[in-house]
């Protein structure tokens, strides 16, 4: 299969040809960047006995074992440790490979060139938080940005915004993933986007200054503090008739939560506010958000690209 058929026409396929085409997808990139350039999973995959050809289906997945925080995290005998994760290229291998060489010749060399930098080069760099001893640096090449600026983009796209519509994002300003996709979010989906800090930079006054001059029509943030803001705003007699839905990023939503965010939206003058989690990790790299669903029915899930990476529940 095509890569481009399943990047651009994943929501059409049936399953079988998206497995199909990510099993595939997954041989080529262990075959041509991991095994080669991952030091961690080189010396995994010896450890097993595993080669790129020993993935015949995704269910093949399940012959490697699970990598937790505990393998990401520096030991006083690996201070080092998170490095053997970063993929280092060996440019002296990269250069011999025949279809490297056609592309110099087709393209030039400074082209090659530009395409490793884009590949391979970190550019960016968010943390992991939570149980951790210290946060983790999780690192981004440009082509990882340009997938999380996809991504920000179909979640715009599952969400139903337009492109008239205006964003405030109210999550915390700080090298993490949801206030990262939620910036290359507006950005992607030609949304007119406000990043306000949330409540350490700006504090509760000034977000809700932020309500009234903006007029947002989805907010975006940390579900508690959604709820304190919106519950202040009723307080004091806002008005928020425009305001379509509240993005939950950060925390686990109950139904409880859900329901009273939607009478804080009613309280305000949003008669039909969706109120729709999201779930990301910062490994991933990525995250995804529910698909709108009525009020009176649970939630169908969550939406999700099969050309930007592999999920199983287990």
């Amino acid at each position: 299969m095509k890569w481009n058929v399943l990047q651009n026409r994943w929501h059409q396929l049936p399953e079988t040809i998206i497995r199909r085409g990510q099993v595939g997808r997954l041989r080529n990139y262990l075959r041509r960047v991991v095994l080669p350039f991952s030091a961690h999973y080189r010396r995994l995959f010896e450890q097993l006995g595993l080669s790129a050809d020993s993935f015949g289906s995704l269910e093949d997945l399940q012959r490697v074992p699970f990598t937790t925080k505990f393998d990401l995290m520096n030991t006083p005998e690996q201070p080092q440790r998170v490095r053997d994760f970063i993929v280092t290229p060996d440019p002296p291998a990269l250069a011999r490979r025949p279809s490297i060489i056609l592309r110099a010749l087709l393209h030039g060399r400074q082209a090659v060139k530009d395409g490793f930098e884009a590949e391979f080069r970190p550019i960016f760099m968010t943390f992991t938080t939570g149980r951790s001893a210290e946060p983790t640096p999780v690192l981004y090449t440009q082509r990882d940005v340009g997938h999380l600026a996809t991504a920000g983009r179909r979640m715009v796209e599952v969400l139903g915004a337009r492109p008239e519509d205006r964003l405030l994002n109210i999550l915390p300003f700080a090298p993490h993933l949801a206030f990262w996709l939620t910036h290359y979010a507006g950005i992607a989906g030609n949304l007119l986007t406000l990043s306000s800090g949330g409540g350490k930079v700006m504090g509760t006054e000034g977000n809700l200054r932020h309500i009234r001059k903006f007029k947002p029509d989805v907010i975006i943030g940390i579900p508690t503090f959604i709820y304190h803001l919106l519950h202040q705003a009723a307080e004091q007699g806002m008005h928020c008739e425009n305001l379509k839905a509240l993005v939950l990023a950060g925390e686990k939503v109950s139904a409880g939560l859900r329901q009273k965010l939607r009478d804080l939206g009613r309280e305000l003058g949003a008669r039909d506010l969706a109120v729709l989690a999201t779930y990301g990790f910062t490994e991933a790299k990525l995250a995804w958000a529910e698909c709108p669903f009525p009020h009176d029915q649970p939630s169908p899930g969550y939406h999700l690209y099969p050309d930007l990476g592999i999920l199983e529940v287990v």
